[in-house]
């Protein structure tokens, strides 16, 4: 595969009269963007391939075809449309991974609305920050999952919403915004709708699409807060479909509805993640693939029980999650580690030697790559292409993406040599629109030219590759040097007997 970067060499004078080279790259590409949105993009799926199957979620026993998700999305969305959201308001979803969580992602992005996806591990205070910060106005969620009882973390949050009777609108005085909460269940609960007399408020109604814009915002991803609380990145359609499909293009998985070949997508990480959104929710819909969610929750068993029984072609996940399904997979007995996989991307860490062995070692046909990103960048800047030596996938994060720009420069803001730790400035269609209900720190993150901080210390090369060295707010100052927890992890991980550092 040809790859393309320009790169845009800024020259200033240094003090012994040489020029010194300074980097700004942008990714080239022969296709220009899509200007569609989520909606619109299932749609074409649905009408092209409507018996094809789109959804598998074998922990629920579940087989859905593009047609299937499609009435239960049509479904929704009257029922969304007869507790009165209108465009632009937030649906909150807390839940591990099911079936439904794909229907309200679709259904919420066909009507406008914004989803929020709060992650299921989240207690009270996390819970009432979450649906503060976001105004949520409709909360879907289960009622238990693990050690965690939802009814009763909401409750701690306010205890007014279970006085009420059930399948009534919720009235808070602590959640001003919340109207309504939807339990997917059978069970009738104070205060809340369980899903079956939920859907049955839309039935036999109909609903309006308001014209959406490719750039507006339509899911909301909380960032990891490890300097706060988690805030809001709001993406947009278009940033999301965009770098699903670019991501697709350069591992080589197309649409190949005239040509028989199908895709099957293993997702084993959580669907509130914004890698699990792009990859397993917009990239299945762009390339007409199949995707199967293997559990709830990460389960190595289950995960590889996939794998090899329903014939996976591809995988994504991070080292974490790889080294324990390799060490479930070589526990089963040769004649069942029979699989099919050609692709495999990680992200979150870059790909150790010790992980590219034993992966090699596990499945010689197919193919470990490297990915970097962050939630506000939706999420892929970075990549490997499918060609890319061994070498390169384990030095590097990858090659710069596809119509996104980027530069790397001092505490200054002055951008250093190529080579040069600094930090990672991105701009381009795969920017957030900002952080929701944060004017100060969205423009703290966003600059007035439109470039994204992105806090990551980075190397950017002349050949259009980039490596991260680490967090800027993680950097240790020793004796007057800049050290990252990341080289030290990385220098430890080199020794054959050592398989993981964190």
């Amino acid at each position: 595969m040809i790859k393309f970067a320009f790169f845009c060499s800024y020259h200033t004078f240094s003090r012994n009269n040489h020029w010194s080279k300074y980097s700004y790259m942008c990714g080239a590409s022969s296709e220009p963007l899509k200007p569609y949105t989520i909606g619109g993009v299932f749609n074409d799926a649905v009408q092209q391939t409507p018996d094809r199957e789109f959804l598998v979620s074998r922990h629920e026993n579940k087989r859905f075809t593009f047609a299937a998700i499609n009435s239960e999305v049509d479904n929704l969305c009257r029922s969304f449309n007869a507790i009165g959201l209108k465009h632009g308001d937030r649906v909150g979803i807390w839940m591990p991974n099911r079936a439904f969580y794909y229907t309200a992602i679709i259904a919420t992005a066909r009507l406008g609305l914004i989803l929020v996806n709060i992650n299921p591990a989240y207690q009270s205070d996390e819970l009432k920050h979450s649906l503060t910060l976001a105004e949520v106005k409709c909360l879907i969620t289960i009622e238990k999952f693990k050690t965690q009882h939802y009814p009763e973390i909401l409750e701690k949050v306010d205890a007014e919403i279970w006085k009420r009777p059930p399948n009534t609108p919720v009235k808070s005085k602590i959640l001003p915004t919340l109207k309504s909460v939807i339990f997917v269940s059978e069970n009738s609960l104070n205060g809340a709708y369980n899903l079956q007399t939920f859907l049955d408020l839309g039935f036999n109604t109909d609903y309006n699409i308001s014209k959406i814009q490719p750039d507006e915002g339509c899911n909301i991803q909380f960032t990891s807060g490890t300097t706060g609380k988690p805030k809001a990145a709001l993406l947009n359609h278009f940033g999301l479909i965009n770098n699903a499909y670019f991501i697709m293009k350069r591992l080589g998985i197309y649409d190949d509805t005239n040509k028989g070949k199908l895709h099957k997508f293993c997702c084993p990480m959580p669907l509130f993640h914004a890698f699990a959104l792009s990859i397993a929710v917009v990239a299945p819909m762009v390339t007409k693939s199949t995707v199967y969610l293997p559990s709830a929750h990460f389960d190595s068993k289950a995960t590889v029980d996939v794998l090899t029984k329903e014939k996976c072609t591809f995988i994504f996940g991070t080292p974490t999650i790889y080294l324990d399904s390799m060490s479930a997979f070589e526990k089963l007995p040769p004649e069942q580690q029979d699989n099919d996989l050609k692709i495999a991307i990680t992200g979150g860490a870059t790909c150790s030697p010790n992980l590219m062995n034993k992966f090699k070692n596990m499945f010689p046909r197919a193919k470990l790559l490297s990915v970097f990103g962050m939630t506000e960048t939706s999420p892929c800047s970075f990549q490997n292409f499918i060609n890319d030596s061994d070498e390169r996938i384990m030095s590097t994060m990858g090659f710069i993406q596809d119509h996104v720009e980027a530069k790397v420069v001092d505490t200054n803001g002055d951008m250093v040599p190529f080579g040069t730790p600094g930090e990672l400035l991105i701009r381009g269609y795969l920017k957030m629109n900002g952080y929701f209900n944060d004017e100060e720190k969205t423009k703290e993150t966003i600059d007035s030219n439109g470039w994204l901080h992105t806090g990551d210390q980075f190397v950017l090369y002349e050949d259009g590759y980039g490596n991260h060295v680490g967090r800027l707010k993680e950097m240790i100052i020793r004796g007057g040097e800049n050290l990252f927890p990341k080289e030290i992890e990385n220098f430890l991980e080199s020794h054959p007997l050592i398989t993981q550092v964190q």
